[in-house]
This record gives structure tokens, sequence and C-alpha cells, in this order.
């Protein structure tokens, strides 16, 4: 227990090594202000994060209901998918993921995809031993090219921006911001307060990598996942309810299914992890649709379980309209 504690200390030292800034130094403009539109005929979204393809290689307690996740999407006709991140579990892009993120791209009009702190790690895993995390982490072994750096310069799937879709039910525009450093930055946050500004749409819709807000459940989420600074959570959740989101959606905390709120003020739902595990601090498997009504002015997020693609539980919102 006391291997695993220090292994975290030194894991959250290296990474607030990393300056938060640079998380938007690739963008000369705001790319809120580009907003690409989409219209569809099916008015459901589907929402999953934490894949975290390749953890399998160094815990054999790993499972993927893949197909079960390819058919639900085929079987029900959905045509637009959200990643919430951690798509790669040490950072690299494998032949594994590339296979996954094309299959979901070809049966899909529309796939989005956050960036989390997993896709940047930039060193490969040999084990979850401290030898193994000091050798890769401090010292630079195995080092690559990060899945993040990929998505942005080959495989052109970087999402961070603003996007409108068209559905029967109702317009609904979908921020994707990173938080993937625990920190969005002051020029993010300052261009997505601009965009919303000049956004009239009426479901509007948040997707981060990170939870913003945290301790909903007695486990982990008390002290490991969130933002680093209070100071800019306070300020994110002012510029939401200024611009009327209704919504927030995010990962990281794997065991998630936690809401916080009910849509009158902030309201985030902090999704479980697609990918299984045995641990009582880790996800049994999920992935889960949305569905607006502007009618009954209310969002409905439904939770499948992976295995059986069978519903679990489902959660409504008070939309903002």
């Amino acid at each position: 227990m006391k291997k695993i504690i220090l292994i975290l200390v030194l894991f959250l030292l290296l990474s607030s090594c990393r300056i938060p800034e640079s998380i938007m130094a690739e963008y000369d403009s705001n790319p809120f202000l580009d907003r690409k539109e989409i219209r569809v005929e099916n008015p459901t979204l589907i929402f999953f994060t934490d894949a975290h393809i390749g953890r399998e290689r160094n815990k054999n307690d790993v499972i993927r209901y893949d197909e079960n996740f390819l058919s639900f999407i085929e079987e029900g006709g959905y045509e637009v998918v959200i990643s919430g991140g951690d798509m790669a579990d040490d950072g690299e892009m494998t032949d594994v993921l590339k296979d996954f993120i094309t299959k979901v791209q070809s049966k899909t009009a529309l796939y989005l995809e956050t960036k989390g702190n997993h896709d940047r790690h930039p060193y490969n895993y040999q084990g979850f031993d401290m030898p193994s995390f000091l050798l890769n982490s401090l010292f630079k072994a195995d080092v690559h090219l990060t899945y993040a750096d990929l998505m942005e310069s080959e495989y052109e799937i970087d999402s961070t921006g603003n996007y409108l879709v068209h559905t029967p039910n109702g317009d609904i525009s979908i921020y994707i911001l990173d938080n993937s450093l625990r920190s969005f930055s002051y020029r993010q946050l300052s261009w997505f307060e601009e965009a919303l500004a000049k956004d009239n749409t009426d479901f509007k819709i948040v997707v981060t990598h990170g939870n913003i807000v945290t301790g909903g459940a007695f486990d982990q989420s008390l002290f490991l996942t969130g933002m680093g600074d209070e100071g800019e959570v306070s300020k994110f959740m002012e510029i939401c309810q200024k611009g009327r989101i209704s919504l927030i959606l995010s990962g990281h905390h794997h065991k998630g299914n936690i809401l916080y709120g009910d849509g009158n003020g902030y309201t985030e739902f902090n999704a479980a992890a697609y990918h299984r595990t045995d641990s009582v601090f880790e996800s049994r498997g999920w992935w889960y649709t949305l569905s607006v009504d502007r009618e009954k002015k209310e969002i409905t997020i439904e939770g499948y379980d992976a295995e059986s693609k069978s519903k679990k539980d489902s959660w409504k919102i008070v939309a903002k309209l």
C-alpha cells in the first residue's frame, strides 16, 4: 500500500511540472469560434470514456467488450459518438487502438474525442512496480511520440472545438475542452467564454476528461481526481452558468456514475470507465446514450453495461433552454 501511495505522489509531482498554458499553444486563434455543423437523423448520442487500450498488456484482469460496443452503435443506428479521453493507456498509438477508432468512425457520422492525461504519457509501462515507474518517468526510457501528439499531427482526430449537431429533437452545441494536464489554462477559458457569448443554441454540452467536481463517493475521488486549481474551477463554473451550459460530461475517475447537480445549477456527470477490471475502485465497463427533449426541457442519460449491452441506470437533467 505504501508503494502505491508513493507512486501516486510521484506521478502527481511529475505531472504538475507540465505548463498548463501549453495545452492551447498550437492554436493561433479561438478554435471554439470555428464551429463545425452536422445534421443527423438519430437524435441520440453515445458517450464513453477511459477505454485505456493497452492496459491489458500489464494487468491481466482488464476486459473490453469492443464487439459489443460496435454492434450496439450499428444496431441502434447512432450517428454521433463522443470519447471522454484516455483512449491510450500509456500514451502510445498502437495498431489495436487505431483499428478500434477506425471501426467506430466507419459506423458514425461524427466521432469526437477529448484528450486524457494518459493520452499524453510519453513512455511505455514495463509494469506497475516502483523500478519500472522510476525508469520510465524519471529517466525517460522507452520514450515515444504521445497519442495526444499523433491525434493532432497525423490522424486528424483532435476534436478540441465546438460542434453544432442538428437533430430532430433540437440542436445540440458540443464543446470539447482539454484539461488533460489538470488545468484548462487562462487562454482556453477565455476563448471558451468568448464563444459561449455568441452561442444561442438551446442545448449546450461540454466534454472534458478530468472531472471538475470531486468527492461524490467515498473512494479515490476524495483525494486523487479533479482539477488542480480551485480558482480555475470556480471560473469554469461561472462561465458555464453564465453561458447556460446544461451538462458537463467527464471521466478520469473510472468508477464513476456520479451526477453532481440536477440541471438547475452547475451540473456534471462523471462517467464510469469503458474498460472493466476486478478492483472495487474501478469500473465494471460502461457506455452511455444521451438524448434531449425540448418539450420536456430535459436531457436523459442512460447507462449500459458493457458485458450484456443492457441498460443498467438512467439520470434526468433539467436543460437550461
